[in-house]
């Protein structure tokens, strides 16, 4: 592959990065944008100018998107708010943790063991009674942040083609 061809295969992809539409519209538009620039091909045009009639890439998908803002995907007002759970939810559980960590190390927190050679031996915890669930709450709210971060990425459209 010439050089020409790989800067026009990188141009095609950066538009095709940026559109903003379901799987199989996206392949529809792509496939004719492909045709037209096939046919500015066969009129003679090189790639460079081909490129330079067409713009950036980013105005470009900026203009497909536009024409097919009925197909598009719409962006979640949720999306960032999930994000925001599983940052703080992730802060404090490693605040937490590290917390657990330096405390045990220090001998503050771990089990004590109370009882001599004649008796009975007791076992007393030094620890709160809920400190292996303490863990859950957090870690669940930062898995349920991620899970809603990546599944409101993208909303399907309200409307599908015919």
């Amino acid at each position: 592959m010439t050089d020409a061809e790989n800067n026009m295969k990188r141009y095609v992809n950066a538009v095709e990065r940026r559109l903003n539409l379901p799987r199989e519209i996206k392949a529809r538009v792509m496939s004719d944008f492909l045709s037209a620039i096939s046919a500015r091909r066969e009129a003679g045009l090189t790639d460079e100018e081909i490129r330079r009639e067409l713009g950036s890439p980013k105005a470009v998908a900026a203009e497909l998107n536009k024409q097919m803002k009925d197909f598009a995907y719409r962006k979640s007002p949720w999306r960032f708010a999930c994000l925001a759970l599983a940052a703080v939810s992730g802060i404090y559980l490693m605040i937490s943790m590290l917390i657990r960590w330096y405390l045990c190390n220090l001998g503050l927190m771990g089990v004590g063991i109370i009882g001599g050679a004649d008796g009975p031996t007791s076992i007393y915890i030094a620890a709160s009674s809920n400190s292996g669930k303490a863990p859950l709450i957090p870690l669940a709210l930062l898995a349920a942040g991620l899970l809603g971060f990546f599944l409101l990425r993208r909303i399907r459209p309200k409307k599908t083609p015919e």
